[in-house]
This record gives C-alpha cells, structure tokens and sequence, in this order.
C-alpha cells in the first residue's frame, strides 16, 4: 500500500509540475518527491500522447469538412501539445541553443542559458523546430498517427537518462533535485516501461525507433556533457524537444 500511495502522489506531482493538465487533486510537493518521480516520465508521455492522438481523431472524422488541410491539422495538433503541456521544454531548447552556440566558456554558457532573454541562437532554433515539426507531422498523420502517441512516450525517456547518467552542471538549482534522486535503476525502470509500451502501440518498428533514439539522446547527452560539464534542466528539455522531432521523423522512414 505504500508503494502504491509513493506512486500515486509522485505521478500526480509529474502531471501538475510538468504539463498544463488539470489535477484537482491536492499532494504535498517536495523536490525529493519531484525527482524520483522521474522514472514514470513516460506515462505522462502517453497520457498526452492520447490527447494528440484523439485530437487529431476528432479533427480529422467529424471536422474534416472545415480542417481539410493536413497542414492546419499538423498547427492544431501542435497548439493542442503546447496547451497540454506548456513551454517549459522549448524554453530549454531555445536557451541550450544560445548556451551551447555561443562559443563560449562553460561559466559563459551556464550564464547565457540562464538568462531569460532568447539570443539569435535559439530564436533560429525554435524557427526551424515547429517548421520541421509542423511538417512531419503532416506526413505522420496520414502515414501512421500512432506515432503522435509514441513520440511525447520516447522523448520523455529523454529526461529520465539524461538525469540518471550526468551530473548537474551547475553548483545548485532546482534540476539537481531531479537528478540526484535518478541513478541507472531508474533509468533501466523507464527504458524498460517506454519499450513495453512503444512495443504494445507500434510493434517491431517502434522498438527500432526506440533504439536509435536513445542513441541520439546518449550522444546529445554526452556532447553536452563534454562542453559544460554536466546537463541542466534547459539542456533536458533540449534533448526532449528534439528527440520528439527524431521519433517524429523516424515514423515516416520506416512506414
């Protein structure tokens, strides 16, 4: 029963700290709470990958005569995601970007990073992200949807190794809550979850996309890694956003 009531509120905690979906459920949050709920990122992965999924159903069947182009529906599913989850990710994904770009020091980069204005770097970036975003997900729509379910599952597997296998790069912060609490258990328990479930709602070709994920997510991890030192929860929401693309893109490869 304790481990059911851990899980519980540690699932509830991941659902109100890392998307928009309404919980009327009160928990006591704590950071502790927050980093060993990691492990279960993807199941929250799924729960929005249904939406979008079911989203793009109910655009497609019984509002096709008005959303007729796959483009709009692509721009719909996209504002639907943002809706469900926020920006928290692609706000990591622009600062990694001006960070990692700027060819810098490591003290430099953390400080660029940390700084709440976006730099040329990481407007450039989100540009080419829901270009490249809105078009593949034109294509997957008509080639498979079932990759709008799989892609928030695997790019969550993201946040759970890059926070089991690096070390924080900064000296304090909230992130190294998360990544303290996360070791190579937890990294094994969401690999093993992610693979079940991409299995169950893919089949073979998504655990091959799984896999060349999770090369991506290690090598991105370790390039990381090698320029400041460890990761950040801006470099993990890099890393999240972008292999959401990759998933994306690997769906239409291997139709």
């Amino acid at each position: 029963m304790k481990y059911i009531k851990n899980f519980f509120e540690q699932f509830i905690i991941l659902i109100q700290f890392m998307t928009r979906i309404p919980i009327p459920i009160k928990v006591e949050y704590s950071e502790k709470k927050l980093g060993k709920s990691i492990k279960f990122f993807p199941l929250v992965g799924l729960i929005i990958g249904l939406i979008l999924y079911f989203s793009n159903f109910l655009i497609t069947v019984y509002l096709k005569n008005i959303f007729y182009n796959k483009v709009i529906i692509a721009v719909l599913i996209i504002i639907i995601e943002i809706l469900a989850v926020g920006i928290i990710h692609i706000d990591g994904l622009a600062d990694t970007f001006d960070g990692l770009f700027s060819y810098a020091k490591k003290e430099k980069m953390l400080e660029i990073m940390k700084d709440s204005r976006i730099g040329t770097n990481g407007t450039v970036v989100l540009i080419l992200y829901f270009i490249t975003k809105i078009t593949i997900i034109s294509e997957i729509i008509t080639i498979n949807p079932k990759y709008l379910i799989i892609f928030p599952i695997v790019a969550r597997l993201s946040t759970s190794v890059n926070a089991g296998l690096s070390d924080y790069a900064r000296k304090s912060g909230m992130s190294n809550a998360i990544i303290s609490e996360n070791g190579i258990f937890e990294v094994i328990f969401s690999l093993i979850l992610t693979n079940a479930l991409v299995f169950l709602i893919i089949g073979t070709k998504g655990g091959i996309a799984l896999f060349i994920a999770l090369l991506f997510i290690i090598l991105f991890m370790l390039n990381v890694r090698k320029k400041i030192g460890g990761i950040t929860g801006d470099t993990m929401g890099a890393s999240l956003e972008l292999t959401s693309i990759l998933v994306l893109f690997l769906g239409i490869v291997l139709r």
